[in-house]
């Protein structure tokens, strides 16, 4: 594979699959033999202003790609049978944790088909069909649906912890159940890792918002403080919803932010404390965690508001 430029590509735009005049004239990812036979492009063009990223796949020379452009050539060179799935199948169900970068590392494609990859595409060879379930349509490519994908990601990394974050990320960002999850797991079985993800899922949460919140409720599950409920929503007394708390103890009244990078935001700095004094007045312990924090000051903070909440004069 050819070097490529990436360019800052954070979320994917939606998939609007250009025409192949138009690919040609911007200089993004085409069919060689397409464009040679319509006329497009001739022999000697083609080698001089463009370059193949994949075999068959050209794009200009010094044009830089996003994530998008490198993961349609690649849907240009897999035979037809494949399916787009891992991170780049996260990618396109709109995931933006991890798989902006992670992509960058190699496409994964489900395939029958005996042609070996070329560099920046790796082949999984399927033992059996992906059933039609766990399939679906991006943009003219087929790729893996996010209950699948979020199985996959999860299967091909290491360590617990991140395999729940990734679970947790896809199931947010596209809406997706964790039974959803449990249930494309079990048209896995006897897969690499399928077990292992269906194992996990108990700890998994689709509300958390980002892998912080999942890594700071984790935390809190493996210390001695109870289990707090996620994504819990206060009301005013008049049944005006106050906010959502990412985490929380209802019955002690005790309400936790993880208040990621967004909330320096002045306007939603303002918001914030205007939520926290209105939450004290009602009585509610708050805490709010920043990136900043060690783990262990984290734990501190919520163990100390649960502690006074649980020691307050009770009306």
């Amino acid at each position: 594979m050819a070097r490529t430029r990436w360019v800052s590509d954070t979320r994917p735009p939606v998939p609007v699959p250009a025409s192949l005049a138009d690919a040609v004239s911007t200089g993004k990812p085409f069919a060689g033999a397409d464009a040679l036979a319509a006329g497009l492009v001739t022999r000697y063009a083609l080698r001089v202003r463009y370059h193949a990223i994949f075999p068959g796949v050209y794009v200009a020379k010094g044009e830089p790609l996003t994530n998008w452009d490198i993961i349609r050539a690649v849907g240009m060179w897999t035979p037809s049978d494949a399916i787009i799935g891992g991170w780049a199948a996260a990618y396109l169900h709109g995931e933006t944790s991890y798989s902006g970068e992670r992509v960058r590392g190699g496409i994964d494609v489900f395939t029958a088909a005996e042609p070996r990859p070329p560099r920046g595409i790796r082949k999984r060879s399927l033992r059996r069909p992906v059933p039609d379930e766990d399939i679906c349509q991006i943009g003219g490519l087929r790729v893996t649906t996010p209950a699948r994908t979020a199985v996959d990601t999860a299967r091909w990394i290491r360590g617990e912890d991140l395999r729940i974050c990734v679970i947790d990320s896809l199931c947010f960002t596209t809406g997706t159940s964790l039974d959803a999850v449990a249930a494309a797991a079990g048209r896995m079985h006897g897969l690499h890792g399928a077990s292992t993800i269906a194992r996990l899922l108990d700890a998994c949460d689709a509300g958390a918002q980002s892998p912080q919140e999942t890594l700071l409720r984790l935390r809190i599950e493996r210390s001695p403080l109870p289990r707090p409920t996620s994504q819990l929503e206060i009301f005013e007394p008049t049944g005006e919803r106050i906010t959502i708390a990412d985490l929380a103890y209802a019955s002690a009244k005790v309400a936790i932010f993880y208040d990621g990078r967004h909330h320096r935001d002045p306007d939603q700095w303002r918001r914030d404390l205007r939520i926290t004094a209105r939450l004290t007045d009602l009585g509610w312990q708050v805490v709010r965690i920043v990136k900043d924090m060690t783990s262990d000051e984290a734990m501190r903070h919520i163990t100390n508001a649960y502690t006074r909440a649980q020691n307050r004069p009770r009306a």
